[in-house]
């Protein structure tokens, strides 16, 4: 027959059997010891990388530090972690020198940690290698590989927009020439100086006209009203002056005639040049506003991204990152200590336990 489990029982079992951890325990420290010490150093060198916001005075597109924004900065690891840039430090470093079977994307894993620091605006580049030196040489160049690869990225992105205001600054000098052009030959082909001329000598002649017609009508009212018409000679006078004053109301009406035309033509050719004046205007104003974008643009060719900076190219380390004696050590004692009471557990367990059995932690308590 077996008793159920007793606390007091498996407390007194794992002390009378302590040997057991405390060997399993050296064991692991005389294990871990010389082969922490025997395993190749490796240096840690970290390269720091601040990002700025955009260099951008205007108030209007001022960037908010937000948690938000320094969240959407881990996309520049991207850049720190690029597959392209770490091959280029590699050949140049001979990094697989000696390792020409190790692929690249091993080698990359193995060596570089690109992280972004928490709600902060700086970017650590890791790099862990044998000799401390060239892991520092390293981290500086692909940081400053980084910083130059952004900076290209962003020059790129405006050049683009640049050659598209080329283009728009171009299209609007164009029309603009063409607008001045067409202005030319409408001045030259359908001038209004000359019409307007003509038509102020025309209202002129109108109005003397005019005076002469009146004159005429009035020597005939006064003959008629003296009785002058009797004699031969006032008869004459009489009809010379009737005569008169259809000629002069014949040219009246071709004078109206001619001043009504040149009117209209005025007025159509002062429409076409108002209106193409007009389009002179709108075509300057597009092609100054077009040219003005182009400068603002070439001006901030490469700024109007996030700017990195090398903050800190690193030191070279004076201390190994690995293997880490302590540490390993520490593992081994903690993971042969569970190991130990995993295993007297289990013995405990299993071992068959006559009733009547009293150990002697129990004996003494009742004691």
């Amino acid at each position: 027959m077996y008793q159920s489990f007793d606390a007091f029982e498996y407390v007194d079992y794992l002390r009378r059997r302590w040997r057991v951890a405390a060997v399993a325990c050296g064991v692991a420290v005389l294990l871990s010891l010389p082969l922490s010490l025997l395993m190749p150093k490796r240096y840690t060198a970290t390269a720091s990388i601040v990002i700025e916001p955009p260099g951008n005075s205007d108030a209007r597109t001022a960037i908010v530090i937000s948690p938000m924004y320094l969240e959407s900065l881990k996309t520049y690891e991207r850049f720190a972690d690029s597959d392209t840039l770490f091959a280029r430090a590699a050949w140049k470093f001979q990094l697989q020198a000696g390792e020409a079977a190790r692929p690249i994307e091993s080698l990359k894993r193995g060596v570089l940690k690109v992280s972004k620091l928490r709600d902060t605006k700086i970017m650590e580049i890791s790099v862990t290698l044998a000799d401390p030196k060239l892991a520092q040489s390293v981290a500086q160049y692909l940081a400053e590989g980084t910083v130059a690869l952004s900076h290209g990225e962003n020059l790129d992105a405006d050049l683009e927009s640049i050659r598209a205001a080329e283009q728009q600054s171009a299209a609007c000098a164009r029309r603009l020439n063409q607008v001045q052009q067409a202005w030319a030959a409408l001045s030259v082909k359908e001038p209004v100086e000359t019409l307007q001329g003509e038509l102020d000598a025309n209202v002129e002649l109108q109005g003397r006209l005019r005076q002469q017609l009146v004159d005429a009508q009035a020597n005939i009212a006064e003959y008629q009203e003296q009785g002058k018409a009797d004699s031969q000679f006032a008869r004459e006078q009489l009809q010379s002056e009737r005569a008169r004053v259809g000629v002069l109301e014949k040219k009246l009406q071709e004078l109206k005639r001619s001043i009504q035309e040149l009117g209209s033509t005025m007025a159509s050719r002062s429409a076409k040049r108002d209106a193409l004046q007009n389009e002179v205007k709108s075509a300057q104003s597009a092609a100054e506003a077009a040219d003005t974008r182009l400068r603002e643009l070439r001006a901030a060719a490469g700024s109007r991204g996030e700017r990195l900076r090398v903050m800190d190219p690193g030191i070279v380390p004076q201390r190994p990152s690995s293997p880490n004696v302590p540490l390993n050590v520490t593992a081994a004692l903690f993971l042969a200590l569970a190991a130990s009471i995993l295993y007297l557990s289990f013995a405990f367990v299993v071992r068959p336990r006559a009733v009547g059995f009293e150990p002697a932690v129990t004996r003494g308590m009742r004691a």
